[in-house]
């Protein structure tokens, strides 16, 4: 497996990831226009992890302060289980943690175990939900932990 920065250029492969990735009817995907304009803002980082030179999985953080978001993580479904999303979040966290950053914080859909599950092996804990946060298929709506993880 390797590990390089996302460019602009790869912003088609990585929406569809996120299609793959991201069961449309929980809202938790994005499409390739707001990866664009993410990417563009300042403080943001996101790493491609590749398999045989295709993507596997990426990672997007955006920097504010001392403090960071884990905005996206997402892995191939075809690559699941092979520890990617692991290790996209063990390089996140650390390079959080070696720039300087004192918090970082996520969203994840409640009822998302194996996500939680990710995150808690991480370190990271609850400190909140928000109703509401994901509009899935059908304007069906789902509520949010909100996870952070101190250095």
């Amino acid at each position: 497996m390797l590990f390089r920065t996302v460019t602009i250029d790869d912003v088609p492969a990585l929406a569809a990831l996120m299609s793959r990735a991201f069961d449309a009817r929980y809202g938790e995907g994005w499409n390739g226009s707001q990866l664009l304009g993410t990417l563009a803002m300042p403080g943001t980082r996101s790493e491609l992890a590749l398999i045989d030179a295709a993507p596997a999985g990426f990672t997007l953080t955006r920097n504010t302060g001392e403090d960071c978001e884990l905005l996206l993580i997402a892995v191939d479904p075809d690559r699941g289980g092979q520890g990617i999303g692991t290790e996209l979040l063990r390089r996140s966290t650390e390079f959080a943690k070696h720039s300087g950053i004192r918090r970082m914080f996520l969203e994840v859909r409640s009822g998302n175990t194996g996500a939680l599950r990710l995150y808690e092996r991480r370190g990271f804990v609850c400190v909140g939900q928000r109703k509401d946060y994901y509009v899935g298929e059908n304007h069906l709506r789902f509520d949010a932990i909100t996870m952070a993880l101190s250095f």
